[in-house]
């Protein structure tokens, strides 16, 4: 991604002196438009791959008609609907089934003979069109534009050199489909980039509970390729000592579902025991908002019902989340008993790590 950006800026600053010297050669008509152009490819939601491919396009790409001209095509037409020469614009916008992906896409872009003088115009009407009309999803509305091209040439590509039809309805669904997993790793990206940034602003640690209060600290270990695992329940009082620990081998769906067995087990344990006011902490977000609001997750749903029946027997009682940092302890032993690397009397005779977990945490 790195190295793509890099590459990306170099073709911008080659663009900008191009710009610059047609600007001073009598082409004012195209600097504008030019200038335009690159400022919004450069701010596109989609990939570097695309943002080059537009960047490309607009420079003139290896069609039908630049092939020709260099000797390398015996014939400029266009290979698929043998209807015109092949141009930038006549493969993206102007070839019937092309026109046909854009009509089907819903998106108000349909191209035309008249519409179209060149890719670049083209864009930079469509863009000026949802500046326009505003409205806080125009960056997304704009990306669309780049998602579709690119689908568009990769499918004129296929049907060129696999001979696979072409179908305006299934370039239009890849399009979508691209567009949707690159907006799921930007999201993924951003959240672990802010939860990062945070990690080193605002170090988290084991907050101990209130006096008289004690706290459950819960985790799971969990194997997808067997649906095995194990969790470990760690209870610690207001000075940070350890009170009680437990660690149990499950079988589990997922790992959603381990949690929520971690979850039940230390409820199962406070009740028992009768061990009044306590925190259960979990770093399952997802798992802990669910059983506040009491709602359900489908795989978890028989757990999550426990969970809450186990609840309204605590008198005092508190459900809260933590980050990862804020919960190694449990996670420490949860792993440890995955791995079946704790002897049997763990919680009494605490091993390295978990004493050195224990005493850092009770420092803090």
């Amino acid at each position: 991604m790195e190295g793509g950006q890099k590459l990306f800026h170099k073709n911008w600053i080659l663009c900008c002196k191009k710009i610059e010297h047609d600007s001073k050669n009598g082409n004012p008509s195209t600097s504008k438009d030019k200038r335009e152009i690159w400022k919004e490819v450069w701010r596109m939601e989609v990939s570097q791959k695309i943002k080059m491919f537009l960047w490309k396009a607009c420079q003139d790409i290896s069609v039908g008609s630049n092939l020709y001209k260099r000797r390398m095509a015996q014939d400029p037409l266009c290979q698929i609907c043998l209807n015109g020469m092949e141009t930038v614009e006549h493969a993206l916008l102007r070839c019937d089934w092309a026109r046909a992906t854009w009509f089907r896409a819903e998106c108000q872009w349909t191209p035309t003979p008249e519409t179209v003088n060149s890719i670049e115009s083209w864009m930079v009407k469509c863009i000026r069109r949802i500046r326009e009309g505003g409205g806080d999803d125009q960056d997304k509305r704009i990306s669309k534009l780049g998602f579709l091209l690119w689908e568009i040439w990769k499918i004129r590509n296929n049907k060129l050199f696999q001979q696979q039809e072409v179908n305006p309805s299934w370039t239009i669904s890849k399009a979508r489909t691209l567009e949707t997993v690159y907006r799921k790793l930007a999201e993924k990206q951003q959240t672990q980039k802010r939860e990062a940034n945070r990690s080193r602003t605002y170090p988290v640690t084991w907050r101990p509970p209130p006096e008289d209060w004690l706290k459950a600290n819960v985790d799971a270990a969990f194997r997808k390729e067997n649906e095995t695992g194990a969790i470990a329940v760690v209870i610690r009082d207001s000075k940070g000592n350890m009170v009680l620990g437990f660690l149990g081998k499950i079988q589990a769906k997922s790992s959603t579902v381990a949690e929520a067995q971690a979850i039940r087990q230390a409820l199962i344990i406070v009740n028992n025991l009768n061990m009044g006011k306590m925190l259960i902490e979990s770093d399952n977000l997802k798992l802990i908002q669910t059983i506040k609001s009491k709602t359900t997750i489908g795989e978890a749903s028989a757990i999550i019902q426990d969970i809450q029946i186990l609840m309204e027997k605590l008198p005092e009682k508190g459900m809260t989340w933590t980050p990862r940092n804020g919960n190694r302890l449990a996670h420490a032993v949860a792993k440890a008993a995955e791995s079946e690397t704790l002897h049997s009397t763990w919680s009494c005779q605490p091993p390295a790590e978990t004493r050195s977990i224990l005493r850092s945490e009770i420092r803090t």
